[in-house]
């Protein structure tokens, strides 16, 4: 595997200031003053926005085939994510806020002004520009923005012009399956103040994975195919000047065979995340069916604009995952001890015991609904003075009916482990059924000054979000987990920033901003986890059925600066996060719950830098660099946490360089090379102990990976071959001893990204 020093990163930084400061330089590339970004809930300039907001517009997506956040977010410094769960989602980590436990995330997803599931993960084609908002963003978004969040804005549709596009790929990936995907959009204005825009997207991306299945040991070849289809339509009316109307609907399906896993288990001992290569029973899958209705009304006043946004999310899923690790029922997993019908010397090896082949995979069908509202009043006043004040309103559910056990019953073990139904087909099994609500007011008063150079803003939000939660068991279980809990989170969130236009290329602002997560209904384990209460020092009985809420204080600050030719770019930015009651979730080891608490405190501070250089015509740089130091400030001896431990899944250096030449090849013929190289470091994914160091086991490499473009285009058409991971490193995003973690082995698993992939791109435009 290629590693990238910190030395490194420097010198790819010093490299990319001096080549941007090369005479001569283009001036033909976006700007700052360029770029409209509505991430404030205002249309501004990015040159201007008073916090820390990183676009990327379409033509940056298009162009480098960017589909979805694991693809886009190794451009964008501080941002980074987990492996894919057993629910089917990513966590999502900006500027090192990571969620150790808990039910909600800490960086949220919105579809323009409507809050998503970051589960739902839509292929991005036909969108105006992707916007990441980085840190605590409570006064205008409320519940779970707390390291910030990710807005896909829609390409609204066009009044006055007819436009189209589309294009075909495919693809090879080293070991694994080919890919192929094809895309198309189209606006058609209709008159009288009526258009229409469509746009869909179909990407099938071959499987790299293995599997080993251990009864018969056999290896199944590329199991972990993926497909996804988005479709969108938007209808756009224009009754008058003044009333604009958007109506849209986004369809979004997900079909995934398998995760992309590799294991080290007893039955691989010596595997490692470059092997790709799981252990798996039963198959696995993720398949998901998602809606989202949208519908965004403006009405200029003259003195201002109302904005109303009403949405629906509707999304299913249906997931199943092999769970037979989690048993713990070989001798060799469990320093020896065999359960009740598993014991090796009278059923024979765990892999081809009668037994073993009894038990099923577990089960997770999921729907989730929500209906949220926000209005709100932008004023554009001819004095210096100007407000903000909106109302927000979200109402949903979330219903999740949990299985697993066995597909005939085991007697020896259902009564000699839990006393329980020797009938019994089912371990854990339960209706699980969450309901949420919140309710807002927020606002914002700004204040400009010396000849509009200089402002300052004040904001509030006034927020209520409840949630109850019922698990409710299924008849005859041998573990019960019923409960159920209500918790609620009201309060106020504060910000203030101020900004100053120092010159007419130089901008500088500071920030003070808060946000929370809402905490969460937990089930209270029984009687048979009282020995681990005990030793954890805990009375079960004085536990809460919920947990508090997270609480983020931000200060931070920056400056934006555009040569005078436009042809060099910078943003630099500093912050500081105060964390606070972080929820955290610990394994009972004795009953082999999972538990969630509060554990504590953290600081997480850093630095970011973006710069942009135009040396030579036609071509373009691009250079991001991210640091975060995100660590706890106590210790936690029931979390296993030392004070200075880092936070989970948080790399302290990440790093972006991209560039684009364009040139003319003859006559009407352009030649065409992009090329890009990130780096993201270390990731701490578990913690060692009271005084003892987290394994060496869990931390996750360092990984750069490359790609690169070369091709040509004529008029509208473009077409380029690509290659992606040119080193062919293996990417990890997570790894965890769920499915092994008893062995003596060191079992694990690790979610890793495709190896090198080679393919060519069809596009037009029209």
């Amino acid at each position: 595997m290629i590693r990238m020093t910190r030395r490194t990163v420097f010198a790819l930084f010093a490299t990319t200031m001096l080549t941007g400061g090369l005479p001569g330089a283009a001036a033909a590339q976006e700007t700052l003053d360029d770029i409209v970004v509505t991430a404030q809930k205002r249309e501004q300039t990015l040159q201007t926005v008073p916090a820390s907001v990183q676009p990327l517009s379409s033509e940056t997506l298009e162009r480098r085939a960017l589909r979805n956040l694991e693809e886009f977010s190794r451009f964008i410094p501080s941002l980074t994510f987990s492996g894919m769960s057993g629910a089917g989602t990513r966590n999502i980590i900006l500027r090192g806020i990571a969620p150790s436990g808990g039910g909600d995330p800490t960086v949220v997803t919105y579809l323009d002004d409507i809050l998503i599931p970051n589960a739902l993960d839509p292929q991005l084609y036909d969108i105006a520009r992707v916007e990441v908002l980085k840190g605590p963003q409570g006064d205008l978004y409320g519940a779970s923005s707390a390291g910030g969040l990710i807005r896909y804005i829609s390409a609204a549709p066009d009044h006055e012009h007819f436009l189209g596009k589309g294009e075909l790929s495919a693809s090879t990936t080293r070991n694994g399956d080919p890919s192929y995907g094809a895309a198309a959009a189209i606006n058609v204005p209709l008159g009288s103040g009526i258009a229409v825009r469509g746009s869909l997207v179909f990407d099938r991306k071959g499987g790299f994975v293995d599997n080993l299945h251990p009864p018969s040991g056999t290896i199944e070849k590329d199991v972990n195919d993926e497909n996804r289809l988005t479709g969108r339509l938007a209808l756009g009316l224009k009754p008058s000047e003044t009333v604009d109307l958007t109506l849209s609907l986004l369809y979004n399906k997900r079909d995934i065979s398998g995760l992309a896993d590799s294991d080290r288990s007893i039955f691989t001992p010596m595997g490692k995340p470059s092997d790709r290569l799981a252990v798996r029973f039963h198959r696995e899958f993720v398949d998901d069916e998602s809606w989202v209705f949208n519908g965004t009304a403006n009405i200029d006043l003259g003195i201002g604009a109302i904005t109303s946004s009403t949405g629906y999310v509707r999304q299913d899923q249906r997931l199943q995952f092999d769970l037979n690790g989690l048993f713990f029922l070989d001798p060799a997993l469990f320093g020896g001890y065999s359960y009740p019908g598993f014991d090796p010397r009278v059923n024979g090896p765990f892999a081809t015991n009668p037994n073993t082949l009894k038990l099923a995979p577990a089960t997770r069908p999921r729907k989730t609904r929500q209906v949220s509202q926000e209005i709100r009043f932008a004023s554009a006043w001819r004095f210096p003075v100007q407000l903000l004040l909106g109302g927000y309103y979200l109402d949903g559910k979330a219903i999740e009916d949990y299985s697993n056990g066995f597909f005939t019953p085991i007697p020896d073990y259902a009564v000699g482990v839990y006393g329980g139904d020797p009938n019994s087909l089912t371990e854990i099994g339960y209706h699980d059924r969450t309901d949420f609500r919140e309710t807002a007011i927020f606002g914002n008063l700004s204040w400009k000054f010396a000849g509009d150079r200089g402002e300052i803003t004040i904001g509030m939000r006034h927020y209520d979000r409840k949630s109850s939660r019922v698990v409710t068991d299924h008849p005859d279980v041998l573990f019960p987990q019923g409960t159920s809990g209500r918790v609620r989170s009201k309060g106020e969130l504060y910000s203030a920033t101020g900004s100053f236009q120092l010159t007419p290329r130089l901008f500088a602002y500071a920030r003070y901003s808060e946000g929370f997560r809402p905490g969460q209904s937990r089930a209270l384990p029984g009687a048979l986890c009282d020995l681990d209460f005990r030793n954890l020092g805990i009375d079960r009985a004085s536990l809460q059925p919920f947990t508090d809420p997270e609480k983020l204080k931000n200060k931070e600050a920056g400056i934006r600066f555009t040569s005078a030719d436009n042809s060099f770019s910078a943003n630099i930015t500093g912050f500081h996060i105060r964390y606070d009651g972080i929820q955290q979730g610990i394994v009972l080891p004795t009953c082999g719950n999972f538990f969630a608490i509060n554990g504590g405190r953290a600081t997480s501070q850093g630095v970011e830098i973006s710069l942009s250089a135009a040396p030579a015509r036609g071509l373009t740089l691009g250079f991001d660099l991210g640091y975060t130091d995100s660590r706890f400030d106590n210790d936690n001896a029931i979390g296993r946490i030392d004070k200075g431990e880092r936070l989970q899944f948080v790399p302290e250096w990440t790093a972006a360089l991209r560039a684009d030449y364009r040139f003319l090849l003859s006559g009407r013929l352009d030649g065409i090379l992009r090329g890009d190289l990130t780096f993201t470091d270390t990731r701490q994914t578990g913690f060692g102990g009271v005084g003892t160091r987290p394994a060496l086991a869990t931390e996750l490499p360092s990984f750069v990976l490359a790609g690169l473009q070369a091709g040509v285009s004529k008029d509208r058409w473009e077409l380029v071959a690509i290659v992606s991971n040119l080193f062919d490193v293996t990417p990890v995003y997570n790894n965890s001893v769920e499915r092994f973690g008893s062995s003596s082995l060191d079992g694990r698993t690790w979610s890793i990204g495709r190896p090198r992939t080679i393919g060519a791109r069809l596009s037009y435009d029209f």
